[in-house]
């Protein structure tokens, strides 16, 4: 009776330790290490240093020589890349940047002027319109911008009515030759000529 009390109790005691180590904490399970190939490598280098050092001792140290002169240039080059993005630019002066050439429309009319002798009736139409938005801006009915396109300078508020109309009409003839790759001759040119109206880019120079 006393034997068979004592199995019951070692088979409990064997089915609760049973119970207890298959949970989650007494899982064992190798975990995967991201730097196994790293140490790897480490080892086998300093192995093979170690080697290099008892067998060749010279070769060692002509090693360890150009080793340490890497890193010095290493450190050099890394100083002056430093020294040079702090370094404030109150050093040695740059080149002088360009001078900002100032045209007036006069100066645009006799380029078209030229352009179109040329036969380059496009660029000589773009740089009329540049004459007739100096003129413009000259009257105070646009503010003229390098940057802007033709078209931009149709959103001045300041711009009167009759003169929009009559810009937008040109902005539009302008890019259809420009882009839409409308004929462009000597009648087209001379049209545009017309309703450009130099005669109302001289009034407008001569009011500003």
């Amino acid at each position: 009776m006393m034997e068979s009390w004592q199995q019951v109790s070692q088979d409990s005691l064997r089915a609760v330790l049973d119970s207890v180590f298959a949970g989650p904490p007494y899982r064992w399970v190798e975990r995967p290490d991201p730097l196994a190939v790293v140490r790897k490598w480490f080892v086998e280098v300093s192995r093979w240093l170690a080697e290099l050092r008892d067998n060749n001792p010279i070769g060692f140290r002509v090693l360890l020589a150009a080793l340490v002169a890497l890193l010095v240039v290493i450190l050099i080059h890394a100083g002056w890349v430093l020294v040079r993005t702090i370094r404030p630019a109150t050093g040695k002066a740059g080149p002088p940047a360009p001078a900002i050439v100032r045209r007036d429309r006069a100066w645009y009319l006799r380029e078209a002027d030229r352009l179109a002798a040329d036969g380059r009736f496009v660029e000589a139409m773009q740089v009329d319109f540049l004459a007739l938005v100096l003129a413009l801006d000259a009257s105070r009915a646009l503010r003229f911008h390098p940057a802007k396109t033709p078209r931009e300078y149709l959103n001045e508020p300041a711009l009167p009515a009759e003169e929009r109309t009559r810009l937008r009409e040109l902005v539009s003839t302008l890019y259809g030759h420009a882009f839409a790759r409308w004929p462009c001759g000597p009648g087209e040119f001379a049209a545009w000529r017309k309703r450009l109206g130099l005669d109302a880019v001289e009034n407008h120079a001569a009011s500003g």
